[in-house]
Formats: C-alpha cells, structure tokens, sequence
C-alpha cells in the first residue's frame, strides 16, 4: 500500500520520533518523476527514540513485509532494538523503516 504521507509524517513528528525521509520519496520531493510505492525513513537508534517509535506504530498495525501471515511477531522496543532494517506495511501504507544505510 502506498505510503499516506499526509498522516505518516505529522504523527512522526508529534511523537517526537527522530526521523529522515530518504530513498524514493525523498527523490519525489527535490522533483524526481521517480514512482515509489513505500517510504523509507532513517531512523535514530537511541534508546529515547525507539522507545517513541515502537509506541507510536503499534497502534497502526506493523507487520514484516511478505512473512507468513501467522508468523508471531511483536511490534516493540525489544523488536527494535535487536534488529535494524525493517520492511513494514502499516495503516499509514508501506515503510521501510532504516537503521542503517550503507
């Protein structure tokens, strides 16, 4: 689902997350003609900040893009902190959400 960036970007913002827009979107921006069906965000690895991120997308229904709809996962600080790089549909559209880019 393409990314409602209308709804996503403001909640980051009031929440408090420490954010990015890079990739696609970004391109979008600066007048790109580029098409993108996601948006990919730099996050902040602090401890502060992935605290505000895991309570703030969990209330929109986080999932790893393409795993198994009956694969447990967990939407939270721990989830985040133990990972890095995550691919998520969400109520807000798709994102990917980055730690870390090369």
């Amino acid at each position: 689902m393409s990314p409602d960036l209308e709804r996503l970007v403001p909640t980051l913002v009031r929440g408090g997350v420490e954010f990015t827009v890079i990739g696609g979107v970004a391109a979008i921006i600066h007048g790109s003609a580029r098409a993108t069906y996601d948006v990919d965000l730099l996050y902040s690895r602090n401890e502060a900040n992935i605290q505000r991120l895991a309570n703030l997308l969990a209330s929109y229904t986080p999932y790893l893009r393409e795993a198994p709809p009956d694969l447990p996962f967990v939407w939270d600080v721990k989830t985040i902190r133990n990972g890095l790089n995550f691919t998520l549909p969400t109520d807000l559209g798709d994102i990917d959400l980055l730690g870390d880019v090369a």
